[in-house]
């Protein structure tokens, strides 16, 4: 059954493989064939995990809770004074917020069917 996943390992090794010649010739001619192929896929591995960042999706989480709250609180301050929220306020607590649940939400193409 074929993944749903974007990103196959073994796919990108294949595709290293494809791109290479000489890699091609030394896989056939070398006496250990599966260190190449390790090789191959310890190369992948690392291009992979740098593609991966989990500091950056913090940080997007951070700086849109951040948001959100801000203009939460901004709102709320400014209802208790009888001050009517500025539209802008309103409209980056609400893209704010959306941004978020969209990087909660379990991709669709991750959910088994």
């Amino acid at each position: 059954m074929p993944t749903k996943n974007p990103f196959s390992s073994a796919l990108e090794v294949a595709k290293v493989f494809e791109n290479d010649s000489a890699l091609r010739d030394r896989l056939r001619s070398d006496p250990d064939p599966m260190g190449v192929i390790n090789e191959v896929t310890r190369q992948v591995a690392v291009k992979y995990e740098k593609t991966n960042d989990p500091v950056l999706y913090r940080v997007a989480v951070g700086v849109l809770g951040a948001l959100a709250i801000l203009a939460a609180t901004g709102s709320l301050g400014l209802a208790a004074f009888g001050i009517d929220a500025p539209e802008v306020l309103v409209s980056l607590g609400s893209a704010a917020v959306g941004a978020l649940v969209g990087l909660f939400a379990p991709s669709p193409a991750s959910s088994s069917q």
